[in-house]
């Protein structure tokens, strides 16, 4: 049976508390601002690791808070209805917004107001760039506010998906993967730049080098806290050369070469009669996953099929190489049956359960 395809989780606004709310998990301080119901709805989905939230707001309200204490956010004010402000000043359709871990968010919305944000760590912003052969990184986003030049691009189409998602409309053209996407690549095509080389080019052997190192420390540390930063340190490089060399070496960048490894870690525990007693989760947790629901999707796209039928063939596997003889204890099948005339010395080796 396939997978059920992820779907945006859709609240309607009935009171001004329900913005606090206002990016997933943001905690804002909401201010009712006018009379009358505070009316809308927010929506959120998560996929790959990143989070994105999406609000229609049908009040005159204030919300103020770090949208994040520890990842980047970043939005677009896909209608920004009259009298829409950020820090006070007022922003057009197609304002962006960087917010920056632990810095306020302080803005006045209006009713009619249509936004849309991704939410996720530093790293791995620069991992996606990374992977479109891009830089983009706090610097080049260049701290928290609302950026100069405003978002052009397929804006028109941007709103028509959204007003769809929260009109309540489940469609697989506006499913997280397809419309969190297309928002993510156009906050990376905004932002960010293409990388910066010496004169005289790239040394090949140069980042050869830089994978080797970078490669060694990572088969040494799988069952560990990997992070960019520890990676580019041990290869003697800067996160973005690990990145551009991990991309020109190995097509790869560092997080799904890692990744990868592990996965194949796993699946030889799932596979090994050591292992027949444990379970997919201990497994997995061993080599450092703990988010099962994305594990077992990452695990299927590469191996084509699920943890638990590797495991499960592991089993079975174990089970038909032995038989337990007259005295309750297993026995290898491929061993000659011990018989009277043999001493215990002679016998071929036992498998205990």
């Amino acid at each position: 049976m396939s997978a059920r395809p992820q779907t945006w989780s859709r609240i309607p606004i009935s009171s001004v508390e329900d913005l606090s709310d206002a990016v997933l998990g943001a905690g804002l301080e909401a201010t009712q601002m006018a009379r009358g119901p505070v009316t809308g709805s927010l929506a959120f989905a998560t996929h790959d690791g990143i989070t994105f939230t999406t609000g229609a707001i049908g009040g005159r309200v204030s919300l103020v808070g770090p949208l994040s204490g520890n990842m980047i956010t970043l939005g677009v004010g896909i209608v920004m209805a009259p009298g829409t402000r950020h820090w006070f000043n007022e922003v057009p359709n197609g304002a962006v917004g960087v917010f920056m871990p632990g810095d306020d968010h302080d803005a006045f919305y209006t009713p009619g107001s249509l936004y849309a944000v991704v939410t996720l760590p530093a790293e791995r912003l620069e991992e996606v760039a990374a992977d479109r052969d891009l830089v983009l990184d706090a610097k080049t986003l260049g701290g928290t506010g609302i950026h100069a030049r405003k978002l052009g691009a397929n804006l028109t189409g941007l709103e028509t998906q959204f007003r769809r998602i929260h009109a309540g409309d489940h469609a697989p053209s506006i499913a997280p993967r397809a419309i969190g996407s297309r928002l993510l690549n156009a906050f990376i095509t905004h932002f960010a730049r293409s990388p910066r080389f010496h004169v005289g080019g790239t040394d090949p052997r140069g980042h050869a080098r830089i994978v080797a190192r970078a490669r060694a420390f990572i088969h040494a540390n799988l069952d560990r806290p990997l992070s960019i930063d520890r990676i580019a340190n041990a290869a003697w490089t800067s996160q973005r050369t690990l990145h551009r060399a991990f991309q020109l070496v190995l097509d790869e960048t560092p997080y799904s070469y890692a990744l990868k490894l592990r996965l194949h870690r796993i699946r030889h525990d799932l596979a090994s009669d050591a292992e027949v007693a444990c379970s997919v989760t201990c497994i997995a947790g061993r080599w450092g996953i703990s988010e099962l629901g994305r594990f077992a999707g990452w695990y299927r796209d590469l191996f084509g099929e699920r943890p638990s039928e590797t495991l499960a063939r592991g089993r079975r596997n174990a089970m038909s190489h032995v038989w337990r003889d007259a005295h309750g204890v297993w026995q290898d099948v491929h061993s000659p049956a011990p018989s009277a005339t043999l001493s215990s010395s002679s016998m071929q080796r036992t498998r205990l359960l």
